[in-house]
């Protein structure tokens, strides 16, 4: 029986159960300056999720014991960095959550496993495809550039409804010193009878 053994063994041994997850927790740290997501089977992200959520929770706090935490998990000095000194901060004031697992709507070609989505939570996120919050995303762009344009052509409506008033408007003179400009060019012989002083 499996009493109180935890995790998943993915049919690895354990040294390459430990390599899989270095490998993916790198993928997901490089990814952060990239799209911020990786692509790969359903069991592997929820394998990975609790340790790369720890690496995170590790890293909102840089200490020499924690890099060297990291290090002996990870074991990339530059991807180490990286998670200190740009995820970590990033996520200072979030107190949990910071990776996410969609599940793609295409199987995997060749074995037809299920796919998934194993991404960061940020506020500048582009959905993966097949996720319905994308089409949703972008429903409510159009909808916006929609009203946008029937408010443009309900103010055009309302300027051409009424011609005879804005071509008023238009022919108004806007102060006195038009009207005497206009007189004095329609009557060329009044400037010269009027004295120069």
């Amino acid at each position: 029986m499996r009493h109180r053994v935890a995790g998943k063994k993915l049919n690895r041994n354990s040294s390459h159960r430990k390599a899989l997850s270095r490998n993916l927790m790198r993928a997901m740290i490089i990814e952060w300056q990239g799209k911020g997501h990786i692509v790969t089977t359903k069991t592997k992200a929820k394998y990975i999720q609790p340790q790369m959520e720890k690496m995170i929770s590790l890293a909102r706090e840089k200490t020499v014991h924690n890099i060297r935490r990291a290090m002996a998990v990870i074991g990339d000095r530059d991807v180490v960095q990286v998670l200190f000194d740009e995820i970590g901060p990033y996520y200072q004031q979030r107190p949990g959550g910071y990776t996410r697992i969609l599940r793609l709507v295409k199987p995997r070609l060749g074995d037809a496993t299920v796919r998934a989505y194993f991404g960061f939570v940020r506020e500048d996120d582009e959905f993966p495809e097949g996720d319905r919050r994308a089409k949703a995303s972008a429903g409510e762009v159009v909808d916006a550039g929609e009203a946008e344009t029937s408010q443009e052509v309900v103010s055009s409506e309302d300027q051409s409804a009424d011609p005879v008033a804005s071509a008023e408007v238009e022919d108004a003179p806007d102060s006195e010193g038009d009207t005497e400009e206009e007189s004095s060019s329609e009557d060329p012989a009044n400037e010269e009878e009027t004295p120069k002083s």
